[in-house]
């Protein structure tokens, strides 16, 4: 595109000469044209200076990325390249300032033309993006941003690739005016719907517990960039040989509407395939398409991360069926698919973990220690015993400390219903979870932990809520009253207390998560006077919850009360005196002793480091696990104090 300037007029280049003694001198070449070299020459010139400056930290940083996936040795150089533009536009270097900025404040005083010297300096606002590419003229794109919707002009300077209308795009975006210049170019998968290119990276947002997409984008473009390419479909489901056409027109029928929903392919795939599997096993005569891949899309909502779970009778709605014939059709694919479904839950984890991934997608919930399960079954067989004396007892507690006997079946539909909890809360995947969960209820309809489970497997906040506000309901009318104001103090140590304990924490991190702090903090406080000595970690979040609503005094309360030498204890210390009082000499003093019990927690709040988009599944103290963990639980917090990474780096 050019731009018609008369010869007389002030050229546009910013210089101050008239457009015929500037750049109209060369009347075969438009300004525009000039600029554009100009901007294509300082992407270079960038990529120079990052690379002569700092490329031990460049190099550093993508080995570790190289290593975690795994880049085969003919991808290297494309991921390096692009990784080197990522590293330079976004992240902090130790002095707060990134790569772009050094050459900025390098490079800035070397450029004559003033258009050009605002187009340099206004590259601090770079962006990520990912969306479609609507229309082309020359190397001139109009984009949509997925996330935003937002229209936006953006050039691809001196390239020769050619851009195809309606192309899913992931890239970086640098001011040009009012428009924006690609560094270098968008990077297209063209195969990939745009609905499900940008749903991935919302559900990969959620999962990473970023509330913003964008955000999210931006720490972790590289792995999305990776992570894309394999999200489109592998199976095709003409050239699978179908027994009967009437299988085929399901297996359609079925991935047809999990796309119209924005399913990953990879979703419709482990459908059809499941289905084949049934097919072969079964080869039944089908009247009605459409029950069996309703009942199939609502069996898979069962055990995938669906972006769009449907319940039973919103999955009937949209295939046209009744509620009742898609229970029982969906009962009998449960039933027949049953070992098939949980071969590729296991399989998914072996990759999760051979991708040393540190945690599953789904939030596990606190399963009891071995020791609750053990107990229980000791008291129900003393309850079921013929014992004289106290004497007796612990004789038979002795014998089984010293040669254990095979563990007794329980003999109440409680004791069952508990059971089928305990194996519930050693499954990871949240399918056989609430599978048991809903087991243990058929069994129990008063087994507080089985809703526990099904809060914790929830699809939303809401769900969560209402799960664990039922369970916490039934506990309390169980345990009754005046068991209440009997052992206020000593829960926990009372096995019976347990499950209703789970139960009302679930429903205060619920009630958080939802954004009710203070009634949350009401639930926290209540379970901490019901069991001061606090086994289930509640004090963490509390304290947290108590600094988002600015109770200070009660907030320095807790500490007192928890007092730890550890460095979560210690760096909420300093958490408290910067929300409170803010960069003070104490502060100095406190964040010293907290480097003391972990050095590693710093680079990650600073945002010297990123955290981690999968956290560890443990950790040991003074460790980089435990700096994780606690950045992870708590960034959100440190985030919102103005000047803290400054700060921090002048410590």
């Amino acid at each position: 595109m050019t731009e018609n300037i008369g010869r007389n007029e002030p050229c546009p280049c910013g210089s101050g000469k008239k457009y015929k003694k500037c750049c109209g001198a060369k009347e075969a070449v438009s300004i525009t044209h000039v600029i554009e070299n100009e901007i294509n020459d300082l992407q270079t010139k960038l990529l120079h200076f990052a690379l002569n400056h700092y490329e031990d930290e460049i190099f550093t940083g993508f080995e570790e990325y190289q290593d975690y996936f795994d880049i085969e040795e003919d991808e290297r150089e494309f991921y390096e390249f692009v990784y080197t533009i990522w590293y330079s536009l976004f992240t902090k270097l130790d002095d707060g300032r990134t790569i772009l900025e050094h050459f900025i404040s390098s490079e800035v005083g070397k450029i004559k033309r003033p258009k050009m010297k605002h187009i340099l300096q206004s590259w601090v606002d770079a962006r990520t993006i990912a969306g479609e590419i609507i229309q082309v003229e020359n190397n001139s794109l109009i984009v949509v941003d997925g996330l935003s919707t937002e229209k936006i002009e953006a050039i691809a300077p001196n390239t020769q690739r050619s851009f195809d209308v309606g192309s899913f795009f992931i890239g970086f975006l640098l001011p040009y005016g009012q428009k924006y210049v690609f560094f270098p170019g968008p990077f297209d998968l063209s195969e990939l719907p745009l609905t499900q290119g940008i749903d991935y990276i919302k559900q990969k947002s959620l999962i990473a517990d970023i509330q913003s997409p964008q955000e999210f984008l931006t720490e972790f473009f590289m792995e999305v960039m990776k992570d894309l390419t394999t999200v489109g479909g592998m199976v095709d489901i003409d050239s699978m040989e179908w027994e009967k056409p009437i299988y085929k027109e399901v297996a359609e029928l079925l991935k047809s509407n999990l796309e119209s929903l924005g399913e990953m392919p990879s979703t419709a795939d482990i459908g059809i395939i499941l289905w084949y599997k049934f097919c072969e096993k079964k080869q039944k005569n089908i009247r009605k398409p459409n029950l069996y891949a309703a009942s199939m899309h609502y069996l898979l909502s069962l055990f995938t991360h669906m972006v769009s779970p449907l319940t039973q009778k919103e999955t009937a709605k949209l295939y046209g069926i009744s509620t009742g014939s898609l229970s029982s059709t969906y009962a009998e694919l449960d039933d027949e698919l049953e070992e098939d479904i949980k071969a590729i839950i296991e399989m998914h984890y072996e990759v999760e973990s051979e991708n040393q991934l540190k945690a599953m997608p789904y939030p596990s919930m606190q399963g009891p220690l071995p020791t609750e399960q053990a107990l229980q079954e000791v008291l129900a067989e003393i309850q079921s015993g013929d014992f004289g004396s106290v004497d007796e007892i612990n004789d038979f507690l002795n014998k089984k400390l010293l040669s254990p006997t095979p563990k007794m079946e329980p003999k109440t539909n409680k004791g069952r219903a508990q059971q089928l909890v305990y194996d519930a809360m050693k499954e990871t995947g949240p399918f056989y979870r609430r599978k048991l969960a809903h087991e243990a209820l058929s069994v129990d309809p008063n087994c507080v932990d089985a809703y526990v489970i099904l809060a914790d497997v929830a699809n939303t906040d809401e769900e969560a809520m209402m799960f664990s506000k039922k369970g916490m309901e039934i506990g309390e009318k169980e345990l009754g009253k005046s068991f209440f104001k009997d052992n206020k103090g000593h829960f926990w140590g009372m096995l019976e207390t347990r499950p209703y304990m789970r139960a009302k924490a679930a429903y205060a991190d619920a009630v958080h998560q939802l954004g009710n702090t203070m009634a949350a903090i009401r639930e926290y406080e209540q379970l901490l006077e019901l069991n001061p000595n606090d086994n289930q970690g509640i004090r963490y979040v509390l304290f947290g919850a108590y600094l988002e609503e600015g109770k200070w005094d009660a907030a320095a309360r807790l500490l007192k009360r928890y007092e730890e030498e550890t460095a979560t204890g210690l760096y909420n210390k300093l958490l408290l005196e910067l929300f409170e009082n803010g960069f003070t000499a104490n502060a100095a003093k406190l964040l010293k002793e907290a480097k003391r019990a972990n050095p590693y927690v710093i680079p990650y709040l600073s945002g010297k480091k990123k955290i981690p988009m999968y956290r560890p599944e443990g950790f040991r103290v003074g460790d980089e696990s435990e700096a994780i963990i606690y950045a992870d639980d708590n960034f959100q917090l440190w985030n919102k104090i103005e000047g803290l990474q400054k700060w921090l780096k002048k410590q």
